[in-house]
């Protein structure tokens, strides 16, 4: 073999080794990634996050599912609290989004773009997103994202950090404040894509049964339940009242910005109730609230808690109902 054929074949060689370099390294590239993970049909995230409300950490398994069926979007995000033991679920099918409360044996229907209207650590659209908005650094195991980030009603985020790994599965999100302080952390557990789903999964009936066997009605154990969060005031006094089976707990608050709390706890009712919302949707991570004139109501945790003032702003509504807690008020 004469030394041009051996050169010829020697630049064949290089030229597919390389070929083949080229097209191994663009179909791993990020930005490949991201269009394969846009395409997801399905996931469903399980994770463990912790929030800081006013110094104390709130606890939390996050469940979130979604399915793209027949053109449309089905979401459900099931967030389990354990310090109450109490399961709260947001859906959202063909017929709009609901707010399940199992211990109320009751939901609460909304009209509302959830979860499209603000990002959440848990739904993983958003993190897709912050990624292709974001600078990201590759590490040893996957790929590190860093950005500027704002939550619709938690006016304490300005940041974000989430880790991928290799396949851009979810590993963990930080959310921090002004200061640096992590405000939201979930530790993702479980991330599975593209499993088969039906719209079934996502009918406020069937989710309902389910979590009313998972959990058990003990809810009303712990309240009544107390705001961290006093802007000024003192708790001035607080009663119980029956009607009709419906427990609830009265805490009158005096100050400059006075406010009362009704918490409602379950009926002995095995009759699954929807109630329509008019009032608008204010979606927060791990709750939603819902205002009316002077009336802020908050749903989280299996507990219905509706706040009463001529004093407070809205802001200062969702602070006070967002750092209720199981513990008197010192």
């Amino acid at each position: 073999m004469n030394k041009k054929v051996i050169l010829t074949i020697i630049i064949v060689v290089a030229v597919i080794v390389v070929g083949t370099g080229i097209f191994f390294f663009k179909s791993s590239s990020l930005d490949d990634l991201i269009k394969e993970a846009s395409k997801c049909q399905s996931y469903q995230l399980i994770g463990n996050m912790e929030m800081l409300e006013n110094d104390e950490l709130k606890s939390y398994q996050v469940t979130s599912t979604y399915a793209h069926i027949d053109e449309k979007h089905y979401y459900k995000v099931e967030l389990y609290d354990k310090s109450l033991n109490q399961s709260q679920v947001i859906v959202r099918n063909d017929e709009g989004v609901f707010v399940l409360t199992p211990s109320l044996n009751q939901a609460f229907q909304f009209q509302s773009e959830w979860p499209d209207n603000s990002p959440k650590p848990y739904i993983y659209q958003s993190l897709i997103t912050f990624l292709k908005d974001n600078s990201s650094e590759k590490v040893k195991d996957g790929y590190l994202v860093q950005g500027a980030m704002t939550y619709e009603n938690d006016e304490r985020v300005k940041s974000q950090e989430v880790k991928f790994d290799k396949d851009l599965k979810p590993v963990y999100i930080s959310v921090f404040d002004q200061d640096g302080v992590e405000v939201i952390k979930v530790e993702v557990t479980s991330f599975e894509m593209n499993q088969e789903m039906k719209k079934d999964d996502f009918l406020q009936q069937n989710i309902m049964k389910t979590a009313k066997t998972q959990y058990p009605d003990s809810v009303a154990a712990s309240l009544p339940l107390y705001p961290v969060s006093l802007m000024g005031s003192t708790l001035e006094n607080e009663k119980v009242s029956t009607i009709d089976d419906e427990i609830n707990h009265i805490l009158k608050f005096t100050g400059d910005k006075s406010f009362t709390i009704i918490e409602k706890t379950s009926k002995n009712d095995d009759d699954f109730q929807t109630e329509t919302i008019d009032g608008h949707m204010i979606d927060m991570i791990d709750g939603v609230a819902f205002e009316n004139d002077q009336q802020m109501t908050y749903i989280s945790s299996g507990v219905v808690c509706s706040l009463y003032s001529n004093d407070l702003t809205t802001q200062e509504k969702l602070a006070v109902l967002s750092s209720m807690q199981s513990s008197q008020v010192k």
